[in-house]
């Protein structure tokens, strides 16, 4: 079933509609493009979701020229689609779900065995106090919050390996709904799961220890992915298919 905008139900909000500041070099265009994009990406447009160019414009409060811009732009970051009738999320293959968390754990791997040689003793230090408290604190937190720190903690791992264009494709790799807020999904036991791969990841990363960085990333990257596959295969079956 292909819903419409605005349907989709989420804990997260789009953001508060405004102008481009003078003189910010933001056009309103832009703004549409990044408003459209974080809706996307955190649920409230889904897979498989129409976006029909004059509800966008209503609801975006703009003309349909930037909504049409931003339409194209997420095209040709392939979180858009264009269909006869129009403009729908895309919905990733099973193989191409795959082929993203093969690149995540490349990416995430490499950045964390930098990270444990390169990274700051601020940095590491401040990774690490992301989870210093016991997993059932965190596993007890609302799913939401999981996301949030999830993003947080490998965004901080990456930034910490000191290779711009590194982070730059890591980046890229996770702009899109199937990776973005997964963390929203688990369940207690998946979450768990998670949550032990990052003290395991900050162990090895406050040891300075490069290769087992890089061994606990990769490994954390594939107990995600199945947990991805389990909780994608529960929910694919339902009317439109929803991350968040």
């Amino acid at each position: 079933m292909v819903e419409r905008p605005g349907r989709a139900s989420t804990q997260e909000t789009s953001p508060r509609r405004r102008r481009p500041r003078a003189g910010s070099g933001e056009s309103l265009s832009d703004l549409v493009y990044e408003r459209m994009r974080t809706a996307i990406l955190q649920g409230v447009y889904r897979p498989n979701q129409r976006l029909p160019e004059d509800e966008l414009a209503a609801e975006l409060d703009a003309s349909r020229t930037p909504v049409r811009a931003a339409l194209m732009r997420l095209v040709d970051q392939g979180l858009v689609v264009r269909v006869r009738q129009g403009w729908v999320v895309r919905e990733h293959t099973p193989d191409e779900i795959r082929e993203i968390y093969e690149v995540r754990g490349a990416l995430e791997s490499m950045a964390t065995g930098l990270a444990a040689v390169r990274g700051s003793e601020e940095q590491l230090a401040a990774i690490s106090a992301m989870y210093a408290g016991p997993t059932a604190h965190y596993v007890s937190q609302p799913r939401s919050e999981l996301g949030r720190m999830n993003r947080e903690f490998h965004q901080a791992i990456v930034r910490a390996s000191a290779n711009r264009r590194l982070y730059d494709e890591w980046l890229r790799n996770r702009d899109f709904g199937v990776t973005y807020n997964m963390a929203a999904l688990f369940t207690a036991e998946e979450a768990v799961l998670c949550i032990e791969g990052h003290k395991k990841i900050i162990e090895a990363l406050l040891d300075r220890d490069r290769d087992r960085a890089e061994r606990q990333a990769r490994i954390h990257v594939e107990d995600v992915q199945a947990a991805a596959s389990r909780r994608l295969d529960a929910v694919r079956p339902s009317a439109g298919l929803s991350l968040d």
